[in-house]
């Protein structure tokens, strides 16, 4: 698959590792020449220097013969330039980064005036991956499959649930209706086995459908949904979280230590109590008696500032902490140091453009913390090699790590076990690391 990406930044770079993890042909345009350097050092991509708006250059580059061109450099009038010019040379699909309020308020009108596919905020997507982790206590991500029959949820395990330290062969035995496809636990996922013992904090990803979770209960998380929001930081995600939660039912503090962005973002809200103290100083927090909020979100642009913050909301007793981090390495440190959740804008954005690009070859997919775990639904058809093929023998095709989550034959769910057949017509979903994800696809379908 031919990519092309403009913009070699944080967002750009981060976007260009994954692509290239799974053997995407890249090329990466950017005008520094230094950037051009360091991205030839780190990665298996083409690298170009040169004005991604240039109509000579991207044709000179074959631009027209692209599957896909993402431009996330960080201006959003170059990106849809770019991406517009990228359309009119011929690539299939374009994408065009966009931070400003206008473009994202406005995206279907861009989108149809500039003839440009996707219009993706690394921000918007960030704040509403937040709203929904606050609207449901515990759960991380949803995703459906099969015709909404079945779904996706991620969640995390919180430490008085009644499924840590129990297995999970004891938790989803069979005929539960529930499968667990993955668990993160401290920045690293795999593929659960029938022993594997669920701890406080883990990210468990279980498929299913969806009268057999509302039969779990409480197992996971027993939390009910937020009554009192403390967020950090008037940033573009601070004041979008905020924005949603602005009415009577939700005490929301939004906390900006400079003046000027207080009093401005004040003239926005209804209800939002605006806070001018810094959130990151343990005396701010206990003087406006945070200790007895169910959520505090760190949203500034400063990784060790959001950080430190979480780490101290959680110590005046926040029940769930969650961090904006730039920087996707620091994920794993985070929850180490107790922050329940970290979500980084840049892969929020890659994760989008992963579905984007697996889309063409699946019916649907979702990735799930930093995209290194997808989850895809396959149709086995006429000439598919996995039909008629026991799942024992498909085994033997599969990655070690792959796991076939469920089967939606006509309208019926079935969680299987190793001896179930795939017929021609069954969708199936199937979890595998994304590295795997070729893999598993081409001993499905007989596709790459």
């Amino acid at each position: 698959m031919n990519i092309f990406i403009a913009g070699g930044g944080r967002v750009g770079f981060h976007l260009a590792r994954l692509l290239c993890a799974e053997g995407r042909d890249v090329t990466v345009l950017d005008r520094d020449p230094h950037r051009r350097e360091e991205i030839d050092f780190e990665l298996d991509a083409r690298t170009v220097v040169g004005a991604s708006t240039s109509v000579l250059l991207l044709q000179s580059l074959g631009v027209g013969d692209a599957d896909l061109f993402v431009a996330c450099t960080g201006d959003d009038r170059t990106n849809l330039i770019a991406a517009t010019v990228a359309k009119g040379l011929g690539a299939r699909q374009v994408v065009a980064r966009v931070d400003t309020a206008e473009f994202i308020e406005s995206h279907f009108l861009y989108e149809g005036f500039m003839n440009v596919d996707y219009l993706l905020s690394p921000d918007a997507l960030t704040a509403h991956d937040i709203i929904h982790y606050i609207q449901n206590p515990g759960v991380l991500a949803t995703e459906d499959f099969g015709r909404g029959k079945v779904q996706l949820r991620q969640m995390l395990v919180s430490p008085d649930a009644p499924a840590v330290g129990q297995a999970i062969r004891d938790l989803l035995p069979p005929g539960s209706g529930v499968l667990a496809g993955s668990i993160n636990r401290r920045g690293t996922s795999a593929i659960p086995r029938g022993d594997s013992v669920v701890e406080s904090g883990d990210k468990i990803t279980l498929l299913g459908t969806r009268d057999r979770f509302e039969a779990l209960g409480g197992l996971f998380s027993s939390d009910a949904p937020a009554k009192k929001i403390a967020i950090l930081g008037a940033t573009t995600i601070g004041r979008r979280i905020a924005e949603a939660f602005d009415d009577r039912q939700v005490e929301v503090k939004l906390f900006e230590k400079s003046p000027e962005l207080c009093e401005e973002a004040a003239r926005q809200y209804y209800h939002v109590k605006m806070v001018n103290r810094d959130a990151s100083a343990r005396a701010s927090l206990e003087q406006e008696h945070i200790g007895g909020f169910d959520v505090f979100i760190a949203t500034t642009e400063d990784d060790e500032r959001n950080i430190m913050a979480g780490v101290l909301a959680r110590e005046v007793g926040v029940r769930h902490v969650a961090a904006v981090v730039h920087q996707p390495d620091f994920a794993p440190l985070v929850v180490k140091l107790g922050v329940d959740v970290a979500i980084t804008p840049r892969s929020a954005f890659a994760n989008s453009i992963l579905k984007i690009v697996h889309q063409q070859r699946v019916t649907a997919s979702a990735f799930l913390g930093e995209g290194d775990v997808e989850v895809a639904e396959y149709t086995v058809e006429a000439e598919s090699p996995a039909k008629g093929r026991r799942l024992l023998q498909l085994a033997e095709k599969l990655p070690k790590e792959a796991l076939i989550a469920t089967i939606l034959r006509g309208d019926t769910v079935i969680i299987p076990g190793g001896q179930d057949t795939l017929l021609e017509g069954d969708t199936v979903v199937v979890v595998t690391s994304t590295t795997d994800a070729e893999a598993a696809r081409k001993a499905l379908t007989g596709r790459k």
